[in-house]
């Protein structure tokens, strides 16, 4: 159903040690072998994290809490470096939703906009090093502080930029984002893609969860 109606690339979510054994790297990289035989491109989420990271959220993996910065970057290296060999993605994000930075607190854009920037650079280097084919995405959610983000990681090797739109929290106006992507990747010289989105499509209640279509905001 997918390709009959056009999608070609499937994106995955990967965390480092999660509770149990879904989006850890083995379960990704079969699932990743079982879509390539269908004919999908991977697009593989690298969230540097057991758990869910956002800009709230950028808990450091367990195994890598009570190591040193020197070890963390080669940690992050190393990591990504195999997740590229054996699974071979078309496209990676270096980090997931990092308006905020990664792998808090070392790599608090805020606190340690250094220590960022060498952590995305050893991630990077991975990612260059083990494929000539692999596209960088940098991922950064929703519209408002983006120019400022995207000015901040100029000096970063990548291709493509990657943004989170979701209207209850970004805006309601296509025409805005509309306006705000194009603007990005002239200034950048670069692609540009939605990364996350998720928009109403029914008044119905079809599910378990509570609707938010129609509350005030």
């Amino acid at each position: 159903m997918l390709k009959e109606n056009g999608v070609n690339t499937i994106r995955l979510k990967l965390w480092v040690n999660p509770s149990n054994v879904h989006s850890g790297f083995a379960e990704v990289k079969e699932f990743s072998e079982t879509l390539k035989s269908k004919g999908f491109k991977i697009w593989l989420t690298l969230h540097y994290s057991d758990t869910w990271a956002d800009p709230a959220h950028q808990k450091i993996p367990k195994i890598w809490q009570e190591i040193s910065f020197t070890q963390l970057k080669d940690s992050v290296f190393n990591y990504t470096e195999k997740v590229v060999n054996e699974i071979q993605p078309n496209y990676i994000q270096i980090g997931n939703e990092i308006n905020s930075g990664l792998l808090h607190p070392y790599g608090n854009i805020l606190n340690n906009f250094q220590n960022f920037i060498e952590l995305m650079k050893m991630g990077i280097s991975a990612v260059r090093t083990s494929s000539n084919n692999t596209k960088i995405i940098l991922h950064f959610a929703g519209i408002e502080g983006s120019d400022w983000f995207f000015n901040q990681v100029n000096t970063l090797d990548y291709d493509i930029i990657g943004l989170s739109y979701y209207p209850r929290w970004h805006g309601k106006s296509l025409n805005n984002l509309k306006t705000k992507m194009q603007d990005l990747s002239k200034i950048h010289h670069r692609e540009i893609v939605i990364a996350e989105t998720a928009y109403p499509f029914t008044l119905d209640w079809n599910d378990w969860t509570n609707n938010i279509v129609g509350l005030e905001d």
